[in-house]
C-alpha cells in the first residue's frame, strides 16, 4: 500500500503511515518542515484557527503558542518512525509554506535511523525550483521511485 499527498495530505500521509504499517511507501510535496521553523516560528500562525490549529485539524497546538519547542514530537521523528519504510519528499525551493532547509534538517535527523534498519535509500528528497507545487518532473519521479519501493516490499520475505 502507498499513500502519495500534497500540502496538508503531504503531511497527513505522513501522520497515517506512522500508525499503519501496511503503507510501505509514502509521497509527501510541499506537506511538512519542523513545527518549529513553520512559518518562521511567526506567533501569528500559532493562534487559535491559524495554521496547524485549525479547529478541524490539530487545535491542541495552539497550546504551545510561545514555546514551540515543547511540542511532543515533530517531523523528524515521524520521518525516522517511517523506516524501514520509504519516503519521498517534493520540498520546492520558493514553497512559502514549508521551508525546503527546515525539510533538509529533518531529513537528516532521521537518516541515521533510516540507514540503521536498511532503508536510507528508500529516502528521498527533491527541490524544484518552484512554489507551492508538484511538479511533473517530481510527479514522475514519485511514480518511478514507489514502483522500485512497492516492487521491494512484494519481493521482501
Amino acid at each position: 500500500m502507498l499513500f502519495r499527498s500534497h500540502s496538508r495530505g503531504g503531511h497527513n500521509s505522513i501522520y497515517t503511515a506512522v500508525f499503519d504499517e501496511r503503507i510501505k511507501a509514502v509521497v509527501s510535496s510541499c506537506g511538512f518542515d519542523s513545527y518549529l521553523d513553520y512559518y518562521d516560528g511567526q506567533a501569528k500562525v500559532w493562534q487559535p484557527g491559524q495554521g496547524w490549529t485549525q479547529e478541524r485539524y490539530m487545535p491542541r497546538l495552539a497550546n504551545y503558542a510561545g514555546r514551540l519547542q515543547e511540542i511532543p514530537f515533530d517531523f523528524h521523528e515521524l520521518v525516522a518512525a517511517l523506516a524501514p519504510r520509504g519516503l519521498f519528499v517534493n520540498a520546492p525551493l520558493r514553497d512559502a509554506n514549508f521551508r525546503w532547509r527546515s525539510v533538509d534538517r529533518v531529513v537528516a535527523a532521521a537518516r541515521p535511523v533510516h540507514a540503521l534498519l536498511g532503508s536510507e535509500a528508500l529516502l528521498v528528497v527533491e527541490h524544484p525550483d518552484c512554489e507551492h507545487d508538484f511538479p511533473t518532473a517530481q510527479r514522475e519521479q514519485a511514480y518511478a521511485w514507489m514502483q522500485r519501493v512497492l516492487q521491494r516490499a512484494i519481493s521482501a520475505p
